[in-house]
């Protein structure tokens, strides 16, 4: 029985590790490019579904607007909301080179055309879910936010959990090491 409970620590403390090292990674890729000059930023309506959803980061790399194409999604400067990032589709140009976007769940275009100059990048890398405390915390949903850290923080501690403490729950003694 203590065999058992040692084994079943031992493979808790193992993807304990799998599940964080894989989210520490997804959090390095998503802010690593930032240091490239590119815009990493968190998905935070659902315009874009079903590809992509809110708490998504998206990543976008320079692109000249000219370059921009009917079809692309783009990050712009939202014209109707300064101070924010809009993420959308590029439906059409108008004659003065604005363009015209529109979410991919919404029924209609942007109202406002979006000058060649707020574009900040094309979306290149998209990594789901892994911003939605962000997310969560932007919208008021704390108790999601603290069931996100107590998660962290209930699997460090099965990911920190040594093989003394998994010898000890099966009643084994070790011998202390010397040193030569």
């Amino acid at each position: 029985m203590a065999e058992a409970r040692a084994w079943a620590w031992f493979i808790a403390s193992v993807l304990a590790r799998i599940l964080l090292g894989t989210c520490a990674v997804a959090v390095l890729w998503s802010l690593l490019p930032v240091v490239f000059g590119w815009t990493s930023v968190v998905v935070v309506s659902g315009s874009m579904l079903p590809k992509i959803h809110s708490g998504d980061v998206a990543i976008a790399g320079p692109i000249s607007a000219a370059k921009m194409r009917p079809g692309m999604a783009v990050l712009v400067d939202n014209p109707a909301r300064p101070g924010h990032l809009l993420l959308h589709r590029v439906v059409r140009r108008t004659a003065d080179g604005s363009l015209i976007t529109k979410g991919d769940a919404n029924a209609t275009e942007d109202s406002t055309p979006v000058p060649p100059s707020s574009v900040r990048g094309l979306p290149r890398l998209l990594i789901r879910w892994i911003g939605l405390p962000v997310y969560w915390h932007g919208r008021g949903e704390h108790r999601k936010v603290l069931a996100t850290g107590v998660a962290v923080a209930v699997l460090l501690a099965v990911a920190m959990r040594n093989e003394e403490a998994a010898d000890h729950a099966a009643g084994h003694r070790r011998r202390p090491r010397h040193r030569r």
